[in-house]
């Protein structure tokens, strides 16, 4: 394992730190561990859902398109029925 040094944390911060650390029974080094760890588990969890998202959407695109031309389509003919039937 490696180590780590935080040294721009102010006196309160601190004093917050070791509050939230004791209120879970855990250690600062272990809090500070943790929350770490959370960040960087939650940022690669976003990563490769946003890859997912981006090729999911990708493969619908061309549906969408095609829908969209077919009821363009649509809408032409209903116009060119009413102008005709009115």
């Amino acid at each position: 394992m490696m180590e780590i040094k935080v040294r721009t944390l102010t006196d309160e911060q601190v004093k917050n730190l070791d509050q939230i650390a004791k209120e879970n029974k855990l250690s600062r080094e272990r809090l500070l561990s943790k929350i770490i760890s959370e960040y960087l588990d939650g940022k690669n969890f976003l990563a490769a859902h946003r890859t997912f998202f981006k090729e999911e959407v990708a493969k619908i695109i061309p549906t969408l398109e095609k829908n969209n031309q077919v009821m363009e389509r649509a809408l032409t003919f209903l116009e060119v029925e009413q102008a005709h039937g009115d």
